[in-house]
């Protein structure tokens, strides 16, 4: 390759033999007519002739490559048609990764963005935030021109315009969108006099939710609306671009929000709000300020309040991370991996490019050969062809942004719900300079290739040189193919077992529900057993009458469905036990469920009981708890009997232990996890989960189940209705996607290569016609000369089998984190692939060795 540079250079880029052989032409000319005048004068006048020259030889190139290529439609037709299947998808995965990881976030100076966390000292893991500490933390802090938190849990249920429909809601401090630029589209932003308890009952919307729910109307700013039986005004509306760029674990999936109320924090906090964790903290560096320097400002915060507040942050510290590496560091490994797949096949889209140019080229050599016996310089032969290079390279650029425009759309509707930045997404400025960037580096790249050769004379040297070239180009097609098939395959098996794992409960004939109680039923948000006897209440006449519509075998109330992306934990005190040090205790995921949830969703209970009718805010109370927590906590002794309790509360016996759940993801290994039922929930749980087990379609009862809660309750909202074999699936939405995705590149791979290894094999053939026919002749057998040939692609096809192999292995731990059960380098997936490229390396060499051995010896011997 180096050579062939080398060639194209001295061709091409002449400078100074130009620069002196012009300075000769003005010399001869001056002294033939007598010019007296300077010359570089006389040069600028040489110079603009040349220049409209140079431009009419580039018309004439350009009109000549055309009409080449006219002449030949089936190679254009399929230099132009694999170059934009390699542009195309490029284009479409650098748009997924361009707005999702490269971009900069969507307001003024993110860099200066950060996101505050309290950090466990011990374990050095971050967590949410307790209001009485981020109070403290703005108050304190030098080092940040805003500081503002959001409470991602408060939900609001419109009411007044229909059926009542729930709200996703969020409350903020009253700067929250001033530290993120953002300018109102409608109306104004928050002030501080309103973000004080019972200073004001107003409210931002959305764009998404003052369409939907409010029309557009732009009378809306300055009126009311009925949230949670409240009247709040709307003071504004936020632009339509406007979007909270955040992981959506870091809000429980609750990332989309459509309406904003002010936090109000009491000033100063009350004392329980320093043990409750609930906002999420966001931060803008002053103008000057380090990430570095402002963590020695935190630290020193922190150390404040380890010294005031012993008993809740004697092990916390505080952690800034930035914004714009918070929101990709689940998703950059993965969005990498496929942007390097797709990588690949580009480059194989290239080699199958240059394999057809050289292909063409040798076709050409006599052409070429002709037309420097005429006279043509071998630069201008070069720029001929390099131009001829540039045209494929412009009309398959062309092509690959149209299947990108076309393509994007399509692929961002399937990916996975939570992945960040999605709405960013689009074919833009960006994407078109790097579509134009590539599409130029393609033609210089396939441009060289066959370039030097085809500028030498002698057709057995320049056939010798392209035939190894050829050879080189499609060894690389096979080891790159491996790779990515080697990839696809892996993932693929990881996907398999995946969806393997039994998730601990029935999944099957399963309708699930969210109801989002309003106000009346919390009583005031009152903590403490017995509390909530509306909820309980309501709870037990929507189970009576779902009950009894026909189809449906069973129902009962979960406050955390699994697999549903909300979680929540508690800790606890066991009876008879020391108790621990400051700081230190125990925990387990807190699970309220109603009676009969175990058999509805087939949770087996594998000691004691579970919940039934009689567990209610009057009768003793209980608590079960899964595998993992009798495990962890009593290890081989029975828990059965023994007691617990959460802060001051009474002591709760264990009734039951259940068989474990993966409540997190199916790849994630079960946790402790306790539960109790709703009716002895000390706290509110407003947004309980229905389940319903039926024996018919789950879609034949939706409407029963909406009648019934309307009957129930007028004022209480149903939505995000799903079966849970639509929750399993949705759940490893990421690695399906990752793995469609991969093994679209890898089957693209592997069809661009075989026809790579088809198209060399059938230039061999022809190039090695006499020969067979020589050999035909002095008595050699139709099958020794098919063996020949297809002997000569099993070399081809084992050595990028090989190289293949080593790439593959070296490049093993890049998809390492994206797998569950699977090694990265599997033997198994690896000698099936090994296996498959080999028998379609076999196939796609079969016809042009097949041919060889059809031929007539006297044709073969005739063959030019």
């Amino acid at each position: 390759m180096l050579r062939y540079c080398k060639a194209l250079w001295r061709n091409l880029f002449r400078r100074e033999q130009v620069e002196r052989e012009l300075d000769e032409e003005i010399r001869g000319y001056m002294e033939m007519m007598g010019t007296r005048g300077g010359i570089e004068q006389v040069k600028e006048s040489v110079r603009d002739v040349r220049a409209g020259a140079s431009l009419e030889t580039l018309a004439q190139d350009l009109r000549y490559g055309l009409r080449t290529l006219k002449r030949n439609r089936g190679f254009a037709a399929v230099a132009i048609g694999t170059l934009a299947l390699g542009i195309g998808a490029t284009t479409t995965m650098f748009t997924i990764v361009d707005g999702v990881l490269l971009k900069p976030l969507p307001y003024p100076d993110p860099e200066r963005l950060v996101m505050l966390w309290e950090r466990q000292i011990p374990t050095g893991e971050i967590g949410t935030v307790a209001p009485a500490n981020f109070y403290d933390w703005r108050a304190q802090s030098r080092s940040f021109a805003h500081m503002a938190a959001v409470d991602p849990y408060p939900d609001f249920i419109l009411t007044g315009a229909g059926e009542p429909r729930r709200l996703a809601g969020a409350a903020v401090s009253y700067d929250f969108f001033r530290l993120f630029g953002t300018r109102m589209a409608l109306g104004r932003d928050f002030v501080e006099a309103e973000d004080h308890p019972g200073r004001g009952q107003v409210v931002i919307l959305s764009y998404a939710a003052f369409v939907r729910y409010f029309g557009a109307r732009a009378e809306v700013v300055g009126h009311a609306a009925t949230l949670n039986g409240s009247s709040f005004t709307v003071v504004g509306v936020l632009p339509r671009d406007f979007s909270l760029a955040a992981r959506a674990s870091d809000f429980q999936g609750r990332g989309r929000f459509e309406v904003f109320t002010p936090l109000a924090l009491a000033s100063p906090p009350e004392a329980w709000q320093r043990g409750t964790h609930p906002l999420c903290v966001f931060a803008r560096l002053k103008v000057g300020v380090t990430l570095a320097g402002a963590q020695s400002d935190l630290d020193r915060i922190a150390g404040v309040l380890q010294r005031l507040f012993p008993a809740d942050d004697q092990e916390a510290g505080i952690a800034a991370v930035p914004l714009g590496r918070r929101v990709v560091e689940n998703v950059r490994t993965a969005l990498v991996t496929l942007l390097a797949g797709v990588g690949m096949v580009f480059l194989i889209a290239c080699a199958n490019i240059a394999n057809l140019l050289l292909t063409r080229a040798a076709a050409r050599q006599r052409e070429m050969n002709l037309r420097v016996a005429l006279g043509a310089s071998q630069g201008r032969l070069a720029r001929q062809l390099f131009t001829e290079s540039m045209v494929l390279a412009a009309a398959g650029g062309a092509l690959g942004v149209a299947m990108a425009i076309m393509g994007v759309p399509a692929l961002v509707r399937r990916l996975p719900a939570d992945l960040p930045r999605a709405a960013e997404i689009a074919v833009d400025w960006r994407v078109l300079a790097f579509t134009t960037v590539v599409a130029l580096a393609t033609g210089v790249l396939f441009g060289l290739v066959p370039l030097a050769p085809s500028l030498r004379t002698g057709v057995r040297s320049v056939a010798a040189r392209q035939s190894r070239l050829r050879s080189a180009l499609v060894v690389g097609q096979v080891a790159i193919a491996l790779v990515l098939l080697t990839g696809a395959g892996v993932m693929a098996k990881s996907l398999s077992r995946l969806l393997a794992v039994a998730p601990g409960f029935r999944t099957d004939d399963i309708l699930t529900a969210r109801l989002s109680l309003p106000p009346r039923f919390t009583n005031g948000y009152k903590f403490g057993v017995g509390k909530h006897r509306e909820i309980s209440r309501f709870e037990r006449d929507l189970v009576e009458r779902v009950r009894d519509i026909p189809g449906v075998e069973s129902a009962a109330f979960a406050a955390y469905l699994p697999l549903g992306g909300t979680d929540n934990s508690w800790a606890f005190q066991i009876e008879g036990r020391p108790p621990k040090p400051a700081g230190v205790y125990d925990s387990a995921n807190y699970r309220p469920v109603s009676g009969g949830y175990f058999e509805t969703l087939g949770i087996p209970v594998v000691r004691g009981r579970g919940f039934n009718d009689r567990d209610t805010e009057d009768s003793p109370l209980v608590v079960a708890m899964n595998e993992s927590m009798a495990r962890m906590f009593w290890g081989q002794a029975d828990p059965i009997r023994q007691r617990l309790r959460f802060g001051g509360e009474e002591w709760r016996s264990v009734v039951g232990v259940v068989g474990d759940v993966h409540h997190a993801a199916l790849g994630a290994k079960p946790e402790p996890e306790m539960y109790l039922p709703y009716a002895q929930a000390p706290n509110v749980e407003a947004r309980p989960t229905i389940v319903v087990r039926t024996a018919v379609q789950p879609a034949g009862v939706v409407n029963a189940l909406r009648r019934a809660v309307a009957e129930t309750a007028p004022d209480v909202p149903m939505d995000q209705i799903a079966t849970m074999q639509q929750i399993v699936y949705g759940s490893v939405g990421e690695s399906r996607f990752q793995t469609a995705l991969l093994a679209a590149f890898a089957a693209m791979a592997l069809a661009v290569a075989s026809i790579g290894l088809y198209g060399v094999m059938s230039y061999m053939v022809s190039m090695r016609m006499r020969e067979f026919g020589i050999r035909m002749a002095v008595g050699a057998s139709r099958g020794a000369v098919l063996e020949l040939v297809l002997r000569q692609a099993g070399k081809l096809a084992a050595l990028g089998i090989a190289i293949g192999l080593a790439a593959a292995a070296m490049l093993a731990r890049l998809i390492a984190s994206l797998l569950y059960g699977v090694k990265p380098f599997d033997v198994a997936t690896v000698a099936i692939v090994s296996a498959v490229l080999a028998i379609v390396a076999l196939m796609a060499s079969y016809l042009p060795a097949r041919r060889a051995a059809l031929a007539d010896p006297m044709d073969s011997l005739r063959y030019e």
